[in-house]
């Protein structure tokens, strides 16, 4: 279907695609991957025929169609989103409008004339165009795409231009897959979508067929749609049939193959250099010698296998701190007359790994920059435990990197009294090299934001990190950085992240914000979304129903999820019966967290009371004091076997609130 022979391109006088060959075929989805700056989105602009190679040939057939997403949208029009949905059918628009014309034409000549049989001709041809294109239920079409990629039904008045740049993307993406070409090139297509819309674009794209050429970074799509995935590294493609997980074995195992071909070869190369160098004025070896160098003259030499260059660095160790590490309590906030959340309550403890998800807009961010004190709440508190420390790592943080200040200027700003010495280490550690470090902040890609910014919170140790989309721009095998680092991070986390894999790897409870309210699901991130997907292929839902359905939740808001959730039941008594026995356990898993709340303070209480008599006892004053030491001693023994049995009750209350998920 689409050929490309021996392309070459640069730019900026920088070499990037350096002979790439690659066929795709009719029907295909095929996911091209590799580090960042190698290629992938010029590699679509060419295939689209946006940019022209400097060499090499494109083949494709004449009438094929293409269909192009890019990464940034900036549509400034009044046009309503409906308006601007149904241009994607100008084609069919243009043919109704016609038969209309037509339709008069017929009406008014003989059936029999030459004038006649022409209109009935061209009638047909544009009633041909309007049949294939399901052209008298358009409307219904832009509608029901629009729902799926997360618009409501009041969006699709709103002009174009009021929507931020992420709804944007989603506008051109609903436009293209409504055009519904011969071949979609799609450039990260699920950077701007929520769970829901991430999951219906994947149906869509399976059911499409289409050909289609996917640039992404998320794995878990990739698995899911690729049937071959493309490799960029180093100006080349190399095509590795199956899914990405099938790559990512092969390549490594290809790459390994490679390096010990290498090494193998250098040994020789050595060898026989070093037997030139010893005998070469030897006259008895004059010929062995001659041998040896003609041999070298031959050698093709290997180049050292590329390897993709990632970020390493470990989180400092999480400060000691008290075991609740966060209490938030009748939480909410409004923007306006839009109230983003309310009645939120939830505790974090110490070490916890939380996913925070929910559709866009339903107040994740906002929640975060409430807990990281960079915005006060409507309504509501939280409450930071004792010893505390945060660090938040925001989406978007332009302010702070829009100023001339070097990186290396800013990484030693952030850094602590006598640790500046590290400061170039550190940003080596994130790929910043030689001259990089004196890049100004407002000429960093957002790639290079990302690390930076993640640098900088190494310089600040703490025990409770806020992330909002931590991975955003880096590429799979730096993202995989970031994951291992997380898993070994001993303090406690509440991410938000779009990428399911990471997600997956890094969180052991899920907090879903959803129509305002909360939800807790304990468990993997995996469960979450198998009972997500269940729910959507059981109801038949998309998106925009979804948000729509009410839910049942508890009198503080929240709803607690089983891990294992069983199989739905059919019928509407049924269904009943679930819900009160849901309600009937989440009353009893509030009984239960409030008597483990009551025996948490307890311990606390005690423990603060050892603690200071600990303290007492080895002062000198109360240890050559029998008087007083001895009373000490017996309340010490007396604390000890409370303690003893409050950690006997509270470990009690715990397996009882196992049982009850």
């Amino acid at each position: 279907m689409i050929s490309l022979v021996n392309i070459h391109l640069s730019l900026g006088g920088r070499p990037i695609l350096q002979g790439v060959d690659l066929n795709i075929q009719p029907g295909e989805c095929v996911a091209v991957v590799g580090p960042n700056g190698c290629g992938k989105s010029t590699l679509l602009r060419v295939m689209a025929g946006i940019e022209k190679p400097e060499s090499g040939i494109i083949n494709r057939p004449n009438r094929l169609t293409l269909g192009y997403l890019p990464q940034e949208a900036n549509l400034q029009t009044d046009r309503s989103l409906l308006e601007e949905l149904l241009e994607a059918f100008i084609e069919v628009q243009e043919a109704l409008a016609e038969m209309r014309t037509l339709e008069v034409v017929l009406a008014e000549t003989e059936a029999d004339s030459e004038t006649h049989d022409r209109a009935m001709q061209r009638y047909s041809e544009c009633s041909h165009i309007v049949e294939h294109m399901q052209g008298y239920s358009l409307e219904a079409q832009a509608q029901r795409v629009a729902g799926g990629l997360g618009f409501r039904e009041s969006d699709m008045n709103r002009p174009c231009r009021e929507f931020s740049g992420g709804w944007q993307m989603r506008i051109l993406l609903a436009k293209l897959l409504l055009r519904k070409p011969d071949v979609l090139l799609l450039d990260e297509p699920t950077n701007h979508l929520d769970l829901e819309s991430t999951l219906w674009l994947e149906k869509w794209i399976a059911q499409c067929d289409r050909t289609v050429v996917l640039v992404s970074h998320e794995r878990a799509t990739m698995d899911r749609l690729a049937k071959r995935i493309v490799c960029l590294e180093q100006g080349k493609a190399e095509v590795y049939p199956g899914e990405y997980s099938k790559y990512l074995r092969l390549s490594q195992e290809k790459r390994d193959a490679r390096w010990a071909a290498y090494e193998r070869q250098k040994e020789e190369i050595e060898a026989m250099e070093a037997f030139i160098r010893r005998f070469r004025y030897n006259a008895s070896k004059a010929a062995l010698v001659q041998s040896r160098i003609k041999q070298l003259e031959k050698v093709e030499r290997l180049t050292p296998p590329f390897h993709p260059t990632a970020i390493h660095f470990k989180f400092p160790a999480a400060p000691p701190c008290e075991s609740e590490v966060l209490r938030v309590e009748n939480l909410g906030h409004a923007y306006g007359n839009h109230q983003v959340f309310s009645g939120l309550q939830f505790t974090v403890h110490r070490g916890e790994k939380i996913g925070l998800v929910g559709v866009n807009g339903a107040g994740k961010s906002t929640l975060l920059r409430i807990l990281s004190g960079t915005e006060v709440p409507a309504q509501g508190a939280y409450t930071l435990g004792h010893k505390v420390s945060r660090a938040y790592f925001a989406q978007y943080d332009t302010s702070t990197l829009q100023s001339d200040e070097t990186l290396l200027q800013a990484i030693e700003a952030a850094a602590p009294v006598g640790q500046v010495a590290r400061s170039r280490d550190l940003l080596g550690a994130f790929l910043f090299m030689g001259d990089d470090v004196n890049k100004p902040l407002r000429a960093l890609s957002g790639g290079e934001r990302t690390r930076f910014r993640l640098a900088r919170m190494l310089f600040s140790p703490a025990n409770l990190l806020l992330l909002d989309e931590p991975t955003n721009h880096l590429d799979v095998t730096s993202r995989a950085t970031v994951e291992e680092a997380l898993k070994q991070y001993t303090g406690s986390v509440i991410v938000v992240s779009h990428d399911r894999v990471f997600m997956d790897q890094v969180t052991d409870k899920i907090i879903e914000i959803d129509q305002g309210g909360l939800r807790i699901y304990p468990g993997k991130y995996s469960e979450y979304l198998a009972y997500k997907e269940k729910l959507l292929n059981e109801e038949g839902m998309t998106p925009e129903k979804t948000r729509k359905t009410p839910t049942s939740t508890g009198s503080d808001g929240r709803l607690l999820v089983k891990s294992n959730l069983s199989e739905t039941l059919s019928t509407k008594e049924a269904r009943m019966q679930e819900r009160n026995e849901r309600k009937a356990l989440e009353r009893d898993r509030k009984r239960i967290g409030r008597r483990v709340e009551d025996v948490e303070q307890r311990i606390h209480t005690t423990e603060n009371r050892i603690t200071e008599i600990d303290s007492l006892i080895g002062s000198p004053q109360v240890a050559s004091d029998y008087t007083r030491l001895a009373p000490l001693i017996k309340e010490r023994e007396q604390l000890d076997e409370q303690l003893h049995q409050l950690l006997e009750e509270w470990e009690g209350l715990h397996l009882e609130l196992e049982n009850k998920v």
